[in-house]
Formats: C-alpha cells, structure tokens, sequence
C-alpha cells in the first residue's frame, strides 16, 4: 500500500511532529510512505524510513500525489502548522486523522490572524450553526467572545472533515461524536502512541522535600498557570515544593508579573524551551506533574504520555480525553473546583508521597500496554484500507452537497412559501 502522509516533521516544534517521527519506523514496516512537508528544510533522520517531498499551494505536483492508494492528513489546531494540509485535503479525498477536535483556533488562527477574512469565517458558522453562529463569528470578531468560548460551543469539528473518506481520533468521546455521521466516513479511534527516547533509570528516585513540581509544553491560557500559582500561594506548606516551568509561556511578562506579586519568587523558576534530553531529565527528577487544560481542545495529550513514560504521578483537569482516563492513574482537578482539589492534591502528596507514586506506576503500565507504535501503526493500515473502498461513497455525498447549493441558488423561497400557502388554504377549504 502506498501512503502519502501530510504532517508537520522536525525541526517543527510541535507534538505532532514528533509523533511522526517516532512512528515512521514501525508504520513503513507495513506500508510505503511518501512525507509531504511544505517546510524547506526537515530533520534528515526520516530520509532513513521515508522519502520526503516538498509542496506549495502555487505549485501542487498532483501527478506525484495521485500515485499513492490514500492520503493521510494529520490536523491540529496550530494554522502554522495545518493551514496547507487542510487546503490539500480540500482538492483531494483522504483520511483523515484528527488530533484536536474543537478547531476555533485554527479557523480563527486562518481567517482573522492570516486572512482578516470575516465574510469567509461568518459564512462557514452560518452554514454549520446557522443564523446563531453567523451572529456569534461577529461578536467574536469584534472581541465580545473569545476564542475558548467559540471552540467550546461552535468547534467547527466537521469543516475540517469536509471531503474526508475516513476519520481517525485518538479520544472515545470524538470518536462517538464523528461515528453518528457513520455513513459519511470510515470512523476509527486508536489510542495515541508515544515512545520514550529517554535511557534513564525510572527507578531509585529519592523522595524527600523540597519535592519538585513541574509544568511543561506549549502553556497557553488553557493550561491554568496562573490558577495553579494562586491555588500554590495560598497553601501553608508551599516551602515544600519547587516548581520548573518548562516551554513556552503565552505572556511570560505577565506571568513573572504574578510570580513575584504572589511571593512564589524563590519557589518557582521559569526556564523557557530546552532540548529534549534535558526536559526529560528534568521530568525525571521531578516528584509530581502538573497538566491542567480548561477548556480543552479535545485532544489527546502527548505531554501527558510523556509524564507516564517517566512513571510520574500527575494532576490533570477532569474534562475531554484527561476524563477518561482511570482514577488509579491520574489525580483529577474538577473545573468547578480547581484551588480547592489541587491544594487537598498537594496536602495528599506531603501526608504520603509514596501514595502518589503508584499512579505514576500505573500510567506507565497503561502506556505500555495501549499506546504502543505496533497497535497504532495496524489500526491505521486497516482503517486505511477501509478508507480507501469508501471513496466512491465520498464523491456521491460531494455531488449531492453540490446539486443542493446549485438548487438553493435557483429556488425562490418566497414564491415556495406562497404555495405552500395556497395548498393549505385549498385544504382547509375542502375540509370545511
């Protein structure tokens, strides 16, 4: 079978990017896999298990792209990253494997912050949400909503699905959403695999205070630092712990700002992106993680399969793919709640720190057992496979949408309006 495999690759500093990476070896034991990329330049390791190809969307070598069996589309919600993907998935049927399912922030990150295009963004909410979602894009153009709120209430899932022949999620939830349109795609969930490139021990980690928390990635707002800050200040025992932040801070002025006015400044230490190996040393002397996200974009969390591979116990927020995880693996902070569960959380943690190690024991083992590259690399083959004989099903839906937007432009409502009123007059006449 032969792939084409839209995604972001290294050096793009995003998880998607580096679970490509770590899954090509595995996948190209089962099928042949061309990378499209429209970077210039990428990390040369893959060249050893796949041939990569450049593309623009001036230039598109369609000739070269229509040699493969399917294409794989791999969608985020970063519109640096997937802008072109999904413009590709447009012109040409493909899988798609979707790794956020409320998508605001990539047709916001598209229409407002690239295109400045309201009309195009009002007429896509209108045409899924209707009278109520064009009337939302406004007020939120004008900044009466946010971008959150949009993604809770309007996520814009199906926009991205659009001329997909499958879907694949790595969440239960999105999967029993997308499934109820099962005549429309090939649906598969498969949970979302992850590899450790760390060699260190996970064992012998000496555990006495000061015990070290750490908070990772890309920390937008979502990622409640600044409640988790406030919820640390507040708590009697705070001399305790030392907090690393690590990544990328949405406002790092701000954020230092409230550091200082809180009086964490000799706690917590914000020390910006570092290389992998160093990050991972960080998590493995770290006691406890903490991966809050509210809202959440529906995804499943790379950050959190990488806590696990250090057998590190963690406190995450109860809502999305986080809420399905099992109790005896996570620590769950309730939305409604979040300063009350995590300082009981962090009392928990200083009355029996060994209490809170089993959890991280316990995600370990759930890694190994679910998120494994094999298992990922087999589902995607066959639910490929099933995508690929649902292509005929794809054109006639396409032809169908088109007919009806052809149609709507030729009925005159007005007039239908009329004689619809006219028949039920003629009724009411004869029954009387």
């Amino acid at each position: 079978m032969k792939l084409n495999w839209f995604s972001p690759i290294p050096p793009a500093q995003t998880g998607i990017a580096e679970y490509t990476m770590r899954l090509l070896p595995i996948l190209t034991n089962y099928a042949e896999v061309l990378v499209w990329t429209d970077e210039p330049k990428w990390n040369l390791d893959i060249e050893k298990y796949a041939k990569v190809r450049q593309y623009n969307l001036a230039s598109v070598p369609w000739k070269e792209i229509n040699q493969a069996d399917l294409n794989i589309y791999h969608i985020g919600n970063n519109s640096n990253f997937h802008y072109q993907i999904w413009q590709i998935s447009k012109q040409c049927p493909g899988l798609v494997i979707l790794h956020d399912c409320r998508l605001q922030h990539f047709f916001a990150g598209i229409y407002r912050e690239k295109h400045n295009d309201w009309q195009i963004y009002a007429s896509y909410m209108k045409q899924y949400y209707g009278v109520e979602g064009e009337q939302a894009s406004l007020r939120f153009w004008n900044g009466d909503l946010t971008t959150e709120y949009m993604a809770e209430y309007y996520p814009l899932t199906f926009l991205a699905l659009e001329n997909a022949v499958g879907v694949v999620t790595h969440t239960k939830e999105v999967f029993q959403k997308i499934l109820k349109h099962k005549n429309r795609w090939v649906v598969g969930y498969a949970p979302l695999p992850y590899v450790s490139k760390w060699q260190g021990t996970r064992n012998g980690k000496v555990i006495t205070p000061p015990y070290r928390l750490i908070i990772f990635g890309y920390l937008g707002s979502n990622r409640r630092l600044e409640v988790f800050l406030k919820a640390l200040s507040n708590l009697s025992e705070k001399n305790q712990f030392r907090l690393d932040i690590y990544g990328q801070v949405w406002d790092k002025n701000y954020i230092c700002h409230q550091i200082q006015q809180l009086g964490l400044t000799n706690l917590v230490k914000l020390h910006g992106f570092v290389e992998e190996a160093k990050l991972d040393s960080a998590l493995a002397n770290a006691h406890l993680a903490i991966n809050l996200r509210y809202p959440t974009m529906g995804e499943a969390s790379v950050s959190q399969l990488r806590i696990w591979s250090h057998a590190l116990p963690s406190l995450v927020t109860q809502v999305g793919w986080y809420a399905e995880q099992s109790e005896s693996t996570v620590a769950f902070v309730r939305p409604d709640h979040e300063i009350e569960d995590i300082q009981q959380h962090l009392k928990n943690f200083l009355a029996n720190p060994l209490d809170f190690s089993h959890l991280g024991e316990n995600g370990w083992q759930l890694l190994q057992d679910y998120h494994n590259l094999e298992n990922y690399s087999q589902a995607i083959i066959d639910i490929a496979k099933k995508s690929g004989k649902f292509r005929h099903t794809t054109i006639a839906y396409s032809f169908a949408d088109k007919i009806g937007e052809e149609l709507s432009n030729w009925i005159n409502y007005e007039r239908v309006d009329m004689d619809i009123r006219g028949v039920a007059q003629a009724i009411h006449f004869i029954s009387t």
